[in-house]
């Protein structure tokens, strides 16, 4: 009986080693969806790629699993965004495994001019200046940075396949490109300039940079640059005022959060008669689930934000 029970919990060991080693793990691992788009995209079938925070989740809500560190360790490439977003990365000289190039994202770019002067934005303040450093991705100049960046890497991994990844790479950054250069077009163009166009933004100071690009002034609800649940009540009224008393019509919201703070303005606002519609604000953190599974890109993103802010931005001129 003993001999049994012996060989009987040899076998389980044995099944179980079997099934580990048979594990396969992915070639790249990112914290955040814009590196996870940009290296699928370069990838295409040549890499794996997986995207460590599930589709539909807040990424400041984002809570690092055991299975998690596997991957990165078993990783040939894994890229972070930042060690201030990344709180939970508490050491990136031991993160990885020893074949593992670990890449903080934040570190390869470096600020392009933008095609205006300065002068027409509102001044900034630290906070502000910090939440735009910290959420760099949403320039799509940056973003074009980072592709290139992230190109070299995979390249590095495997030089037999440079060819196919710098012609996906430069595909996309095309794309990007074009969205961009139009944008900054109807931006900056004609003898109705926009620049200098404030949105109202309910969510937390993400979008600075995407509107520095691009000369708009994004006034946010939340100054901080992290989802905040606490708002008190004269913060509320002094943006629903600032709202009403420019005729602003239109609120943005950010992905994935509730907004309850947008949603209490537009019942507040529908009291007194004054019409609010909102629209969103893509911060590019992560995805809906819906969205991951049609394979919706940090261009397709870019894209949505742009018409979203041409609607407000084309319906505010009818309602002046």
């Amino acid at each position: 009986m003993k001999k049994f029970a012996s060989l009987l919990i040899t076998l389980v060991l044995t099944v179980i080693l079997v099934s580990c080693s048979q594990v396969e793990y992915p070639d790249i691992v990112t914290t955040m969806f814009p590196q996870y788009d940009f290296a699928r995209q370069i990838a295409g079938d040549d890499f794996s790629v997986s995207l460590l925070i599930p589709p539909g989740t807040e990424i400041h809500e984002y809570e690092v699993t055991s299975q998690d560190m596997v991957k990165i360790k078993k990783s040939k490439l894994f890229i972070f965004t930042s060690l201030e977003i990344d709180t939970w990365i508490s050491d990136v000289d031991t993160i990885g495994g020893e074949e593992t190039f670990v890449m903080n994202l934040s570190e390869y770019y470096t600020r392009i001019p933008f095609p205006y002067e300065e002068p027409i934005m509102l001044p900034l303040d630290d906070e502000a200046r910090t939440a735009n450093e910290l959420h760099y991705w949403t320039d799509p100049t940056n973003a074009i940075q980072l592709i290139d960046a992230i190109l070299e890497q995979m390249i590095a991994i495997d030089p037999s396949k440079e060819d196919l990844l710098r012609t996906r790479a430069n595909q996309y950054i095309s794309q990007i490109e074009v969205l961009s250069n139009d944008f900054t077009s109807y931006m900056t163009e004609g003898e109705s300039t926009f620049l200098g166009s404030v949105l109202y933004f309910a969510g937390h100071n993400a979008l600075g940079s995407f509107g520095q690009r691009f000369g708009l002034n994004i006034i946010s609800l939340f100054e901080d640059f992290k989802p905040d649940a606490d708002l008190t009540s004269n913060e509320l009224i002094t943006f629903t005022n600032l709202v009403k008393d420019n005729n602003t019509h239109f609120i943005f919201i950010e992905e994935l959060a509730e907004p309850k703070a947008a949603n209490t303005i537009v019942r507040q606002l529908a009291n007194e008669s004054y019409q609010l519609t909102l629209l969103e604000l893509h911060g590019y953190h992560n995805v809906s689930q819906i969205d991951f599974k049609e394979g919706v890109t940090y261009g397709d993103l870019l894209e949505r934000n742009i018409e979203n802010v041409k609607q407000a931005i084309l319906m505010s001129t009818l309602w002046s």
